[in-house]
């Protein structure tokens, strides 16, 4: 199979949507197939191009036997309806033109969103080529941002982007959901059930080994032995609640010895920092600029608990983030602050405890309650997780489903 595969973050931005793209279509072509995918040059997050590109050009690379084809962006910072909707809106006309015209034949065409318009440069191309298109949907858009206060309901953008949604389920062969709780919301639009596919998060088992070295934390921060790190570690989003590790700080009794660490970048981090300082606990939570792919599984090997936490929303009910299944390979208990699909997961594999979202008092009870495990009761659950992991989220697995599920389309 020949597949083009749209995205609009890919390597060496390294966040959840980037690495799925990456680790999905690597796992691909090992298994033979030629996979070419169409993304911008690196920006993510601040809206600045990485060194070694230039916003203007196209540019071709391979990267794990994978043909990358670069397009023109317009890079904007993950912040700003304005600008970021002129980001998100410029690279996918830039996506069809130059696929359309650089990109060898393929098979068929695969769009993942968000974000939406990825979808729509995937369909348009798919039209031109006369191919099938299929359409992968990791978050719910417009909803997703209704949820995180950028836009209201009623906003005329998120009416227009209503409509488009449903153009893009009617004009897909086949759609491909990153949980179960997505497919109903598919079946309200008129989706047929078998024009779907779950194929949701996981985890590239080579690089999350729990054999890697830990990071230095407790020396580069002084955080003394006896301390429980809890980790943070990624995108410092619209949709997660970072500030709830600062507020739960601010009135954690002082028999319970944790230190925070958020590792990370991304539209919410001045306004972390600033609540950080307010709250005078930044000799219990420490901020560190982002690190590439690669590091985070040392970050996680230094930490005792892995703390997911996203804004109390319906809509983040139906979202498993790929933290959860990261700190699972690292055999890392999990302090999960996320309603619904992802609180059952963790619950049934045994890999953590879950607490009300957007409540301190309730992180802290659930923290409390893996200190009071120690050592052993944690490993244990790390134990868990990661059993669990090998059996349902391992990636080259994932792409095996994935390309089963293409093929019948094609």
């Amino acid at each position: 199979m020949r597949l083009a595969y749209l995205s609009h973050y890919f390597p060496p931005e390294s966040n959840a949507p980037a690495a799925r793209v990456h680790e999905l279509s690597r796992a691909l072509v090992r298994l033979g197939h030629e996979v070419h995918v169409v993304t911008g040059q690196p920006s993510h997050p601040r809206g600045v191009v990485y060194p070694g590109y230039r916003a203007a050009e196209y540019r071709r690379e391979d990267i794990d036997g994978i043909q990358v084809h670069r397009v023109p962006t317009f890079p904007a910072a993950n912040r700003g309806v304005v600008v970021r909707g002129l980001g998100y809106a410029a690279m996918p006309a830039a996506q069809v033109a130059f696929a359309a015209l650089k990109l060898p034949p393929v098979d068929l065409v695969l769009a993942t969103s968000p974000q939406i318009f990825t979808g729509l440069a995937g369909l348009a191309l798919a039209r031109l080529r006369r191919l099938p298109f299929v359409l992968e949907v990791r978050d719910l858009w417009p909803e997703s941002i209704v949820s995180v206060g950028a836009l209201p309901a009623s906003h005329p953008a998120i009416r227009a982007l209503e409509v488009l949604e449903r153009r893009l389920y009617r004009g897909a062969a086949g759609i491909v959901s990153v949980t179960d709780s997505f497919v109903a919301h598919f079946l309200a639009h008129g989706v047929d059930p078998a024009r779907v596919a779950v194929i949701k998060n996981g985890a590239d088992l080579d690089l999350f080994d729990p054999e890697a070295p830990p990071a230095p934390l407790r020396a580069r921060l002084g955080i003394p032995a006896e301390a429980l790190i809890v980790l943070f570690c990624g995108t410092i989003g619209m949709a997660h609640d970072v500030g709830l590790l600062a507020r739960a700080a601010a009135i954690a009794p002082a028999d319970l010895d944790a230190h925070f660490v958020v590792v990370g970048d991304g539209a919410g981090l001045a306004d972390l920092a600033a609540e950080i300082d307010t709250l005078g606990v930044g000799d219990r939570v420490h901020l560190l600029p982002a690190v590439p792919r690669r590091e985070v599984p040392g970050l996680l090997a230094a930490a005792d608990i892995s703390a997911v936490v996203l804004r109390d929303s319906p809509t983040f009910a139906g979202v498993l983030p790929s933290k959860i299944f990261e700190a699972m390979a690292m055999r890392r208990p999990i302090l999960l602050g996320v309603r619904g699909e992802a609180r059952a997961l963790v619950e049934e594999a045994h890999a953590g405890l879950a607490f009300t979202p957007g409540d301190p008092a309730a992180l802290l009870t659930s923290l409390r309650a893996l200190a009071d495990l120690g050592v052993a009761g944690r490993q244990t659950l790390g134990a868990t997780a990661r059993a669990h992991v090998l059996r349902h989220h391992d990636r080259n697995r994932q792409a095996e489903q994935l390309a089963r599920f293409l093929e019948q389309l094609s």
